[in-house]
């Protein structure tokens, strides 16, 4: 199973981890750390990302790539029933799950879940989306990469980072741009997420940008059993304040299985 990592307590609740776009499954290795005594944890590299292999396709990339792989590697593990923790567009991809396995999906924790599908096409935020989208669609791998991390972490911060860190990045871009695809072309609308019954905790940074933020307004108004809370720093909290946000993540954890 390439670029998926098993760990943790087998006799545990199944807890699916899922990462954000120009990431990995090692974002999360210090809540992995925290979890694996309690919960059985199956850590995934998206597809593009990590170990995972690129997606093979022969029509447009969409998040049913991921959520493909997902539950057929889940399968192969034995594994029907789950909690998920994702962040950004893992979080997209675990709404999708959640609606489509319904009896399978047994609670969601969700940072910034970017399912920009949801948002109204005339909205801000939208259009701040499709301003990015079009800049990491026609600018060179280098350019975009920059315009990419920028945009979720701060003006000069992948200018600050080393160049092989850059040369990194800037070699994810053509998986991002699929993501983007995948993002804003999900059929599912908040109407579809309503219908999501698990308890959700629904994370924001009070600093994060303002698509992102959109979307998770949105889903608090439609989902029936969420509970949105806020800390610290911006969209890349998980990574920049892993502490607080862990602890949060581990509180609503740990409740869904007492």
């Amino acid at each position: 199973m390439q670029g998926v990592y098993v760990s943790g307590n087998p006799e545990g609740p199944a807890l699916v981890l899922l990462h954000s776009s120009m990431s990995s499954a090692r974002q999360w290795r210090e809540l992995v750390d925290q979890l694996e005594d309690a919960f059985r944890i199956v850590n995934f590299d998206l597809l593009g990302y990590g170990q995972a292999p690129a997606p093979t396709l022969t029509v447009p990339f969409s998040l049913e790539n991921e959520t493909q792989r997902i539950e057929q590697h889940l399968s192969d593990l034995g594994v029907r029933q789950f909690h998920i923790c994702a962040h950004s567009f893992g979080g997209a991809v675990a709404l999708k799950l959640a609606h489509e396995r319904p009896n399978a999906v047994l609670s969601l924790s969700l940072f910034e879940p970017v399912a920009f599908h949801l948002l109204s096409h005339e909205s801000a935020g939208w259009l701040e989306v499709q301003e990015l989208g079009k800049k990491v669609a026609h600018l060179d791998a280098a350019q975009a990469g920059a315009c990419f991390v920028n945009y979720w972490n701060g003006a000069g911060y992948f200018e600050s980072m080393p160049l092989a860190v850059q040369q990194g990045f800037a070699g994810q871009v053509k998986k991002v741009r699929m993501d983007f695809i995948g993002l804003t072309s999900e059929a599912y609308q908040l109407a579809d997420y309503a219908q999501i019954q698990c308890p959700v905790l629904l994370l924001s940074g009070k600093q994060s940008r303002s698509s992102a933020l959109a979307v998770a307004d949105a889903l608090v108004e439609y989902l029936p059993r969420v509970q949105r809370l806020w800390v610290s720093g911006g969209h890349m909290s998980p990574i920049s304040h892993s502490k607080e946000v862990n602890k949060l993540l581990i509180d609503f954890l740990v409740k869904q299985i007492v």
